[in-house]
């Protein structure tokens, strides 16, 4: 069967603009949609100036080896949850060197669906430098409607989010220091408290010690697991973690 090319409203056109006006990388980590998403990038010509790739993890296990999904979160939560494509997104993102990360996981049908869950239900995970956020949706018919409704809910939302940042040369200058990944965790009442530092395959836990904020955002100095003290800075500008070099320090992590 033929299939129809894209219209020039397509979402993943407007995609491609928006993330070439950036010179953003994208990743995309997909369950029920099995790489529909991914298909449709790759139908625009060019795609490999910003399309990173994607990883389709359906099972458990692929989630958590692939993305870095916590065990914890999908059995608190299971699988089709807020919870679990925000780790995708960020996950995604940090594996393939992007500098945003899409995400999907849902139930396709034409099983599986529960009173609170039912069949279509679906959460798109979204991670950018300027700011992470999930959404909900659901799909009204059977299983090859419900995939494809997530991935165009997916696209809608990755093309709404970038036309709703800053213009390229409005955002603000980034905070001095070197980006690092970092996983933390948002407190409700607005406190961070960084838990691991991310370098290259490594996960090293953190031991948060003195903070203070200013201007530039969070500043916390963190413990290593070989005892050396970083001083990290979360900027709510640019949603990122920074190291900041102490003086007579030289280098970078990694």
């Amino acid at each position: 069967m033929n299939e129809i090319p894209p219209s020039e409203n397509s979402p993943e056109i407007l995609v491609g603009e928006l993330l070439r006006a950036r010179g953003w990388r994208l990743a995309v980590a997909e369950s029920c949609t099995g790489g529909l998403i991914g298909h449709r990038l790759t139908n625009i010509p060019g795609s490999s100036t910003y399309y990173q790739g994607s990883i389709t993890a359906y099972a458990y296990d692929a989630k958590v080896r692939l993305l870095g999904v916590r065990w914890e979160t999908l059995e608190s939560h299971g699988a089709v949850s807020e919870e679990v494509v925000l780790e995708m997104a960020r996950g995604v993102r940090r594996a393939l060197g992007a500098d945003v990360g899409l995400s999907v996981s849902g139930i396709a049908g034409p099983g599986g669906g529960t009173p609170e869950k039912p069949v279509g239900t679906t959460w798109i995970g979204l991670s950018t430098p300027e700011k992470d956020l999930a959404v909900l949706t659901v799909g009204q018919g059977d299983r090859l409607h419900n995939k494809a409704h997530s991935a165009e809910e997916a696209l809608q939302l990755l093309a709404r989010t970038l036309e709703s940042l800053p213009p390229p040369d409005a955002r603000p200058a980034p905070p001095p220091g070197q980006p690092v990944d970092v996983t933390a965790r948002f407190e409700p009442d607005g406190r961070i408290t960084p838990l691991y530092l991310h370098r290259g395959a490594e996960r090293l836990p953190l031991s948060p010690g003195r903070r203070w904020s200013n201007e530039s955002g969070e500043h916390i100095l963190v413990m290593l697991p070989d005892n050396r003290v970083e001083h990290l800075l979360f900027s709510p500008e640019t949603r990122r973690w920074y190291r900041l070099l102490r003086s007579g320090q030289a280098g970078a992590v990694g």
